[in-house]
């Protein structure tokens, strides 16, 4: 890669007078391999991240959302040329995973196991633990409707009457609420909620990925490519399980910028040169 395109041999050195603005040289160097510095090697784990779409670059901020507060522990700011790019290797390197491990998939939890005392563990020989009595079942008198101790779903609890009344149904207020619990929440509400450091608003910046998977996480290596040496400017650890949806919300963000530009370009008046009929 040539970080000045214009090749030396436009510099007039016959004259013997010296230009600084045809003083060029054209330099070249690798690549392959970038310089990793302490302070990043180590990388920073992940579990999930944010694309921030900004005017003239794309913002990435890989979240850590297992601790308390919930933080930002990298932002990488990408120009809109490698964003494309950056897709194109990831969607590789998940076909490559799934093809190795299969897909990614988020566990999901257990359901509860409810226990007895009978259950302990017993500590020495001959000790047995005595036959657990049948349970019975339990009377409250709780109306139907509402629960008892703030545990178990609305309705379940067991009343004495044989026949309890049931509730008005309310399905505008339910459906309501059930609305506010999947509306995901607005950027600002999301960052009011995050510890972002003043050292880290900035970001660093990257003009190349390099992306690498095992069979727990994916690895990615930002990178500037820089005379004279390439070099790592961020390592980021991301859990498999989120893979799949940070390629949907690259690809969904860089959807809409594209059709956000071509807008833009709609909108512009045509230049003098540009209107039919003039040369």
């Amino acid at each position: 890669m040539s970080d000045e395109s214009t090749p030396a041999g436009n510099n007039d050195e016959s004259s013997g007078e010296f230009n600084p603005e045809r003083h060029t040289q054209e330099i070249r160097h690798s690549q392959v391999s970038a310089r990793v510095p302490e302070g990043v090697s180590r990388g920073v784990f992940s579990t999930g991240a944010v694309v921030l779409q900004g005017g003239h670059e794309f913002i990435l901020d890989f979240l850590l959302r297992i601790s308390t507060p919930q933080q930002v522990v990298a932002r990488v700011v990408l120009p809109i040329g490698v964003v494309p790019q950056m897709i194109r290797a990831l969607r590789d390197n998940l076909t490559n995973y799934e093809n190795r491990f299969g897909f990614p998939t988020m566990p999901a939890p257990l359901p509860p196991q409810v226990t007895t005392s009978s259950d302990a563990i017993n500590v020495g020989a001959g000790l047995e633990s005595p036959e657990p009595e049948a349970p019975t079942p339990p009377v409250s008198d709780v109306p139907s409707g509402t629960s008892a101790g703030g545990s178990g779903a609305v309705g379940e609890t067991v009343t004495p009457d044989a026949n309890p009344p049931q509730a008005a149904p309310q399905p505008h207020v339910a459906d309501k609420t059930t609305e506010a619990a999947q509306k995901p929440p607005s950027a600002e509400e999301l960052y009011d909620e995050l510890k972002l450091p003043d050292e880290m608003l900035s970001g660093v910046y990257a003009n190349a990925v390099r992306i690498g998977h095992s069979a727990t996480e994916f690895s990615f290596d930002f990178i500037t490519t820089f005379f004279p040496r390439s070099c790592v400017s961020a390592r980021v650890h991301l859990a498999a399980p989120n893979i799949p949806r940070l390629l949907d919300s690259l690809t969904h963000s860089f959807e809409q910028f594209q059709r956000k530009m071509a807008q833009q370009q709609k909108r512009q008046p045509p230049a003098p040169g540009d209107q039919p009929g003039e040369l």
